[in-house]
């Protein structure tokens, strides 16, 4: 018998929102005075999805994560660079998330 098992794995190393926007273009939090850019001193509370699915020509973020999916907890605010503790540095099993760092496991052969 064959058993098909694995893990994708994801490690957020740096991101940068200067401008404090959502993916709908939106700010996160309060807008500045004047209504044209956002708020600096409210930044947003940042955290990554993955969603693992079929492959798409035009990628829509709507829909089912067929493959499984997997979220980190809150990195900081607009822009941030992560720290990252390899598997081989000793203790390096953080598994909420706060490291940037996500974990899907599949048992499944892979498509």
């Amino acid at each position: 018998a064959v058993c098909a098992a694995g893990m994708f794995e994801l490690q957020i190393r740096h991101f940068q929102n200067p401008h404090g926007f959502l993916q709908t273009g939106d700010c996160c939090d309060l807008q500045a005075s004047g209504g044209q850019r956002c708020s600096a001193r409210d930044q947003c509370d940042t955290f990554f999805h993955a969603c693992l699915k079929e492959y798409q020509a035009r990628v829509v973020p709507m829909g089912p994560c067929t493959f499984g999916s997997g979220t980190t907890g809150i990195l900081g605010g607009n822009s941030q660079s992560l720290r990252h503790r390899g598997h081989d540095a000793g203790g390096g099993g953080v598994v909420d998330g706060t490291n940037g760092h996500i974990s899907i496991s599949f048992k499944y052969a892979w498509p």
